[in-house]
């Protein structure tokens, strides 16, 4: 019988999320080259919203980590937990029950070229629209269209 190998738990945590990583960003250039920008978008966005897999995974999260409420301030708390889980670096603007505006500085998800940065928005409104469809996004700055950091903004219209 073998000896099983030892592989510390940080370890195996970083090559799944650097391969989950590389995977979906390669999904993503490939999708482009054979079909281009568009096709991309829409085969993601399908992807995402098949058997509702995004809205399972927030609320398994809220589930989890105990979030309450739908506010702005629930879903900056929620995309806190998401960056902790895949290593971003942000820094908190401003957060309140109406507004939630980040800016990111690190992300494991940058993507090249330009013309498909808005795949990563595809994902952000679902998990928006889960915790309060009324939520609203921009995204002034983003490291995949080509700018030096990311601003997302959240807002809940009382």
């Amino acid at each position: 019988m073998a000896k099983n190998i030892v592989i510390p738990l940080e370890l195996k945590y970083d090559f799944a999320m650097r391969s989950y990583t590389f995977m979906l960003k390669a999904w993503l250039h490939v999708i482009r080259e054979e079909y281009g920008a568009d096709a991309v978008l829409k085969l993601y966005e399908r992807v995402c919203r098949m058997d509702n897999r995004i809205e399972k995974l927030t609320h398994t999260l809220i589930t989890i980590f105990k979030l309450e409420g739908n506010d702005a301030e629930t879903i900056g708390h929620w995309w806190d937990i998401w960056g902790e889980l895949y290593g971003h670096e942000y820094t908190i603007l401003e957060r309140s029950k109406t507004i939630s505006r980040v800016k990111y500085t690190k992300c494991p998800w940058t993507t090249q070229p330009k013309d498909i940065s808005d795949w990563a928005l595809i994902y952000v409104n679902i998990v928006n629209k889960t915790i309060n469809p009324k939520a609203t996004l921009e995204r002034p700055k983003a490291m995949c269209a080509g700018d030096p950091y990311c601003e997302y903004i959240t807002r809940i219209e009382e």
